[in-house]
């Protein structure tokens, strides 16, 4: 007799025991160690068990194994801005405005793009980190704002908070002000090139503390109705900001 007419044969045979026979008997199959444990064998192979299960039993044990089989993804941590200490320098409005070039009239964006530089750094990569941002709104001076951030901090990662700190102070301004952002421009100047590469998508961005604050950049630029970010040479930044 074949080994599988063999098996037919037991198994019809324990279909005859009654419930109380069929426990005893796997009883006996732990003790001599002649059956081993059900989620072992569905983790080597589950098809080698599919005769003694149901199909619906058969389907969970196989979606079980894949699932088991594929690396889990950290979970992206979302962005939430470190700002610690914020100084203005200058103001948005001065007495004497240039008066060539129109205010706009209330609840109108400037024609006239609004323009951002950004810089930060990191006093020890990682270490005690910093920035600074322009304004320059249309027809005003320029308003420089000096930022400070929490301890191990990169210089990547204060560039990015430096400049989501900047696009998120003028679209509190132009809200403030009942301007539509999407009616805006801006023109966003910085000399990071990680920056600047990672945000248009031409250079990848695989460090995760990074992809939030990618992320967020995105996302604010593109709640205003045109918006550019260029970049320019270290010196162009020290000239400007002072650092």
């Amino acid at each position: 007799m074949s080994r599988a007419a063999l098996l037919d044969r037991l198994v019809e045979q324990i279909r005859e025991l009654t419930p109380g026979e069929r426990r005893r008997l796997m009883r006996l199959l732990q003790l001599n160690g002649l059956l081993e444990p059900l989620d072992r064998l569905s983790d080597v192979d589950p098809l080698r068990v599919a005769p003694a299960l149901s199909p619906e039993m058969v389907r969970r044990l196989s979606s079980l194994s894949q699932a088991r089989s594929q690396p889990e993804r950290p979970a992206q941590t979302p962005y939430r801005s470190p700002v610690s200490g914020r100084v203005v320098l200058g103001g948005p409005k001065a007495e004497d405005p240039d008066l060539s070039v129109m205010p706009p009239l209330p609840g109108q964006a400037p024609e006239a793009p609004i323009r951002i530089v950004f810089d930060g750094g990191s006093k020890g990569n990682p270490g005690q980190g910093y920035g600074s941002y322009a304004v320059e709104w249309p027809g005003e001076p320029r308003q420089v704002v000096r930022l400070q951030f929490g301890d191990m901090v990169t210089n990547n990662e204060a560039e990015y908070d430096t400049l989501i700190a900047a696009l998120e102070a003028v679209l509190k301004r132009l809200e403030e002000q009942g301007v539509d952002p999407a009616t805006a421009k801006v023109e966003i100047w910085g000399d990071s090139q990680l920056v600047v590469n990672q945000v248009s998508g031409a250079w990848q961005c695989r460090e995760p503390r990074l992809q939030p604050r990618r992320d967020r950049v995105r996302a604010l630029m593109a709640r205003f109705g045109q918006a550019t970010l260029r970049y320019h040479p270290r010196e162009q930044s020290v000239e400007e900001l002072g650092h």
